[in-house]
This record gives C-alpha cells, sequence and structure tokens, in this order.
C-alpha cells in the first residue's frame, strides 16, 4: 500500500528501529533507503531487514540541495499509490487500517504534528524514549498519494512544500515522533561530524547551521527540553 523513501549517513544505530516501526504499520511496505556512502553497517542492515539500497557519493559533504531534490522527485517511480518521503529519525505514527480510511475519504495528503523526542536518561534505549515537546513547526507533509499529486515541491529541509495536483489534506492530524535527541554526547559528536560535512552553499544559505552549536549549548538545550517534555508516546 505504501512505499517509503529516506536519505542515511551512519545510522546503524537507529536504523532498525525505524524499519521496525514502520514494518509494524505497514507489513507488506517498500523501504527504500538511499544511502551517502555510510562507513558504517547502514547499508548492510537495510538489506538484511529487505530494503532496497541505492548509494550517491557526495564527496563526503551534507548537501540540502540534493536532498531536496531527491525528496521531489524520487517518489514518482513507485508502483504504490502511497509515498511517504522521511528522514531516518521521523517515524509517523500512522497504520494501514488508518490511510486505508484517509483514502477512502478523498485525502491525498495526510497532515502530521511533529514531537522532537527528548530522552530522559542518556542511554541507547529508544523504545523507552516517551516524552517529547511539539516541533514549532505547524504541520510537516511527507505522506500523501502519487495519483492525485503531480509535484510536491519541498523547499530545502524538506519542512515546507507547495504541492501540486488535487490536493486534499486531512481532517485527521497524526503524530510524528523525531528521534534526533537520542542522547546528549551523541548528539555533541554527532554535530562535529556534521560541521565538517556541511556543504558551502548549505553555510551560506544558513541550512542546517544548528550543528555549530558548542557542547555547551547543546547541553543546555537538554536540560530545557528535558524540563518541559511531555508523555507523548
Amino acid at each position: 500500500m505504501i512505499t517509503i523513501y529516506t536519505v542515511t549517513y551512519n545510522e546503524e544505530l537507529l536504523i532498525q528501529f525505524m524499519i521496525d516501526h514502520y514494518r509494524t504499520r505497514f507489513p507488506g511496505c517498500r523501504i527504500v533507503v538511499n544511502d551517502n556512502m555510510s562507513t558504517d553497517n547502514t547499508a548492510e542492515i537495510a538489506l538484511f531487514n529487505g530494503c532496497e539500497v541505492t548509494q550517491f557519493d557526495s564527496n563526503n559533504q551534507f548537501e540540502d540541495r540534493y536532498n531536496m531534490d531527491f525528496k521531489n522527485n524520487c517518489w514518482k517511480d513507485a508502483k504504490t499509490d502511497w509515498v511517504l518521503m522521511c528522514d531516518l529519525d521521523e517515524l509517523a505514527d500512522i497504520n494501514e487500517e488508518q490511510l486505508k480510511t484517509e483514502e477512502d475519504s478523498g485525502t491525498s495528503m495526510v497532515k502530521f504534528e511533529v514531537y522532537d523526542m527528548i530522552n530522559m536518561k542518556d542511554n541507547l534505549n529508544f523504545s523507552a524514549m516517551k516524552y517529547g515537546v511539539k516541533s514549532p513547526a505547524d504541520s510537516k507533509y511527507f505522506l500523501f498519494n502519487k495519483k492525485f499529486i503531480r509535484e510536491i515541491n519541498y523547499s530545502p529541509g524538506a519542512h515546507a512544500c507547495n504541492p501540486a495536483g488535487k490536493v486534499v489534506y486531512s481532517q485527521n492530524i497524526y503524530k510524528v515522533y523525531h528521534y534526533a535527541s537520542i542522547n546528549t554526547d551523541l548528539t555533541i559528536e554527532k554535530f562535529k561530524i556534521r560541521q565538517k560535512r556541511l556543504c558551502p552553499e548549505n553555510i551560506k544559505m544558513g541550512w542546517g547551521v544548528q550543528v555549530f552549536m558548542t557542547p555547551e549549548e547543546i547541553r543546555k538545550e537538554y536540560a530545557e527540553e528535558r524540563s518541559k517534555a511531555i508523555k507523548v508516546r
């Protein structure tokens, strides 16, 4: 019923959690992993779980322009009507039965509200992460029916889009669990790596420059987010 697309780079810690999440909700789903030459076991884990893996070489740079172009076009070859375009750390809380209900009601774009999940302890127990903070973004549109949507027209970062076609938004708003804040030390290390990989255009345009936060700023933000987190799962 659905094809799921994602882009990865060194996500061996989280990819099994992501695959299990979607395979539980959509047992027959096709998952396509577009891997940016990971140096860990990301691609191997994806293949072991029956995902399709394609690879691209960005010369060890992170480019929002490439990600935007990929998300705007990769889904056009899907054999399913429904496609979901997610980052690997974005877990949409919707299942096959709910999506069929949306389809029957004429929905072509499903609405989501995003919750930034907060690890209340500095561990790697993703399934125990039940608390989060609602993202200031109004919604995220990454699940749509390609039978009615001709173009999605994401902007850089894919937080906003301008879909073309027969656009009918869902009346229901579903949750997305965003697992970016896994733990403090891991975030600090990830940001150090991403600083080195961020391409010149991203820096010039201010895309993804939050990775230049200092370790002190990251720790402070974790403390603030934990203080206002609510149980969302």
